[in-house]
């Protein structure tokens, strides 16, 4: 949304109308899911964004081309990753439309059920079991399927996990990534083509500092 969008002369405070029912700031995976269930719903949504909508040619190639992958605008940095520090936890998130979506690496991960023991989730009463069917969801919508390519890396952490005696530990993790055809761009195959098109993952490993393809 630009400003050219917004008539900034009209006073809504006054006239008691206004041009949304709901302004969503962000457009993470938080803020996109809000504005998407309520336009389902038939409200009028708008979506703020900090950063700008990214291109396959505009991500860095590297996480060391600073100023096109990090978002430091102080230092003229433009990029999709955000670093917030604060005294006791560093927060990484995104910056571009898409938000964090954009540079989470595309792995998908239920907490432990020590993390669900957290205070803060005692509200919830079971908080493992009443949010199970949400992570189902959320994984069915980002369309989560094992990674099918195991790499050295891969195959050493195995075989430490059987030295150690914990080989069940060890297993390919879930990510959000289309595992067709490497490099063949088909029509949405999640949603009986409603959704975008999608093309199949070559295992370049750009996840981390944005997906160009």
């Amino acid at each position: 949304m630009s400003e050219a969008d917004v008539d900034f002369g009209k006073n809504q405070d006054t006239d008691g109308s206004f041009d949304f029912d709901f302004v969503i700031v962000g457009s993470g995976f938080g803020g996109s899911v809000s504005a998407l269930r309520l336009a389902e719903k038939g409200y009028r949504v708008c979506v703020i964004e900090q950063g700008k909508r990214f291109g396959g040619k505009d991500y860095a190639k590297s996480n060391w081309d600073l100023p096109r992958y990090l978002w430091a605008p102080f230092i003229k940095c433009f990029g999709i990753q955000r670093l917030t520090f604060f005294k006791d936890v560093l927060i990484l998130s995104g910056a571009g439309v898409g938000g964090g979506s954009l540079v989470y690496a595309n792995t998908l991960m239920m907490p432990t059920d020590k993390s669900f023991e957290s205070p803060a989730w005692k509200p919830l009463g079971n908080a493992r079991e009443v949010l199970a069917p949400f992570y189902v969801l959320a994984k069915k919508m980002l369309g989560a399927a094992q990674n099918p390519k195991l790499t050295f890396i891969d195959n050493t952490i195995e075989e430490y996990a059987k030295l150690q005696g914990v080989h069940s530990s060890f297993a390919p993790t879930e990510v959000a990534v289309f595992f067709g055809e490497p490099g063949r761009k088909v029509p949405d195959p999640f949603f009986n083509g409603e959704g975008p098109e999608r093309t199949g993952c070559n295992f370049c490993g750009g996840c981390m500092v944005g997906c160009r393809f």
